[in-house]
């Protein structure tokens, strides 16, 4: 076996053709941090903190993507947050997200009397999250 280096982090890349509109979803629904917002001729986006994670979420202009992702469920990303019922609450009534789960309990994984919750909805240009406990 080749000895190489291990990975050692990762980078969740979410294009778009309208960087923009997403980015103030993340920022004001979301409540992710803006990090940094990148502007170079014929490219653009932002990146976003995820709490104390070190994890980046950038979301990006890319001339191959248009309209609303096809395939949503293809890949799915956790948003880690105590109170997934106060998170559905907020986003629920929203014109721009799909829900497509309600809270409801996931099976147990280690501890079958600890209950966590998890609700799943679509952004703006159908990218699919999940609100999940920790």
């Amino acid at each position: 076996m080749m000895n190489q280096d291990p990975i050692s982090g990762y980078r969740i890349l979410i294009w778009s053709e309208d960087p923009d509109k997403l980015q103030t979803f993340y920022r004001d629904v979301l409540a992710l941090e803006p990090f940094i917002k990148l502007d170079i001729p014929d490219d653009y986006g932002y990146a976003f903190k995820v709490g104390d994670s070190g994890l980046l979420i950038w979301i990006g202009k890319h001339s191959e993507v248009h309209g609303e992702n096809k395939d949503p469920q293809r890949h799915i990303f956790n948003l880690y947050v105590h109170d997934v019922q106060a998170w559905y609450e907020k986003i629920k009534d929203r014109n721009d997200v799909t829900i497509l789960q309600e809270p409801m309990v996931t099976p147990p994984t280690r501890d079958a009397d600890i209950k966590k919750y998890v609700c799943t909805f679509l952004d703006p240009e159908g990218n699919c999250f999940q609100f999940m406990n920790p």
